[in-house]
């Protein structure tokens, strides 16, 4: 019986191979750091603003720490995507593997900002119509709270962006080292 050699995978200059290091590193524990902190700070905001008293706030509450934890996942996705290189060269098809955890955390993580927004942006505008408290006017800790998973998912979307261009390199980035 024999068995196939797996390619060793693609070459990247070393320089390159520094600098995606480097890079996923920074990157990988800056948003995993803000992916927690995202998660901590939905639930004690969410409920002690005045919108609290609504039923859906465990709903944006849930959908706000979903993003939260979607974008500390891909913070260590980045963080792990750096021994996938050893000896200049990146390991068999591993770069698709560094693509599809940025995207499968980038593609839930703006679903449920969305669906943060719609939910919350209904119950500050519809507030006071249905129980006895006094209309919700969009205040700064209202909005702030409102923006929390949004920065979020953006975040998320530039790790899926620096994976993508430290992973698959242009010809013209790869002259460059």
């Amino acid at each position: 019986m024999e068995f196939a050699a797996v390619p060793p995978g693609r070459w990247f200059p070393p320089a390159l191979v520094t600098a995606i290091r480097t890079t996923t590193m920074r990157w990988g524990s800056a948003s995993a750091g803000i992916g927690l902190l995202v998660v901590v700070a939905v639930p004690v905001f969410g409920y002690r603003l005045p919108t609290s008293y609504d039923v859906t706030t465990g709903l944006t509450v849930v959908l706000g720490v979903i993003a939260g934890v979607c974008l500390a996942l891909s913070g260590i996705g980045l963080m792990v995507s750096r021994t996938y290189l050893s000896a200049g060269h990146l390991q068999y098809r591993k770069e698709y593997t560094v693509l599809g955890v940025q995207l499968g955390t980038a593609i839930p993580a703006w679903l449920a900002t969305m669906g943060f927004v719609l939910w919350y942006v209904i119950s500050v505008t519809t507030s006071g119509s249905y129980s006895g408290v006094g209309q919700l006017h969009f205040t700064a800790p209202i909005v702030l709270y409102l923006i929390i998973p949004v920065v979020a998912a953006l975040i998320n979307s530039v790790n899926l962006i620096l994976a993508y261009s430290l992973f698959f390199p242009s010809p013209r980035k790869l002259s460059r080292y």
